[in-house]
């Protein structure tokens, strides 16, 4: 298989199933091994990753309200990029903890 772009929803209601909504965008790039959290109820963002030849330390950011993607221009990027980590929101800061850091990927 090869890497995938689309978003998909699992249902929390009465479906209790995965869902791939055609409404919403695909990401604008390749991101493997990413962390991804929900901030603010609002936006989900895609922390660090990899794509075939690099390694990530940017985020990407979904609005679910204008169903758009945009990668941030100030500097947000981790200390390091990394792969294969978690990330989670506590007390309104995005933690990033563990995976791996700057590697050729090959």
């Amino acid at each position: 298989g090869g890497d995938s772009r689309s978003v998909d929803v699992f249902d929390t209601g009465p479906s209790l199933a995965w869902k791939n909504e055609s409404h919403l965008l695909d990401m604008p790039v390749d991101r493997r091994f990413a962390a991804g959290i929900v901030l603010k109820n609002k936006y989900l963002v895609v922390i660090g990753g990899n794509d075939k030849d690099w390694d990530a330390a940017g985020c990407l950011i979904y609005d679910f309200s204008s169903n758009c993607w945009s990668s941030i221009l100030v500097p947000v990027d981790m200390i390091e990029a990394r792969y294969n980590h978690t990330a989670a929101v506590l007390g309104g800061k995005i933690v990033v903890a563990g995976g791996n850091e700057l590697a050729s990927v090959e």
